[in-house]
């Protein structure tokens, strides 16, 4: 996958608009519509930005892979890392699906 296909997805999965996004990381709207159309390549620090953004390495972003490389400021045990790739791997219909899944497990437990 391309690196304007990868922003696309990322911004997509996100439910973000081309302007939520632009907004979000400090650039315009056209300059997003350029990187996932492949009109021209982000600067550095805006690939920084989308990875903090998307919390995500910069070499997924960039589509150098397709490890999501989750990070996260404190350690997480193994368990939550692995439900966490498991969830970044899924398509979006079905990252919904798995949401909606857990919410429902969730209320059932309160019960």
């Amino acid at each position: 996958m391309d690196y304007g296909q990868r922003i696309k997805e990322l911004r997509e999965e996100r439910n973000l608009s081309l302007m939520a996004l632009a907004k979000a990381i400090g650039v315009s709207d056209t300059a997003i519509y350029k990187w996932e159309n492949r009109l021209a390549e982000p600067k550095l620090s805006n690939i920084a930005r989308m990875s903090d953004f998307f919390n995500c390495t910069a070499d997924y972003l960039m589509g150098r892979v397709d490890d999501f490389g989750w990070h996260s400021p404190i350690p997480l045990p193994a368990e939550d890392k692995r439900l966490l790739d498991a969830f970044h791997a899924l398509p979006p219909t079905l990252k919904t699906l798995a949401l909606e899944t857990l919410q429902l497990w969730q209320r059932e437990c309160k019960k």
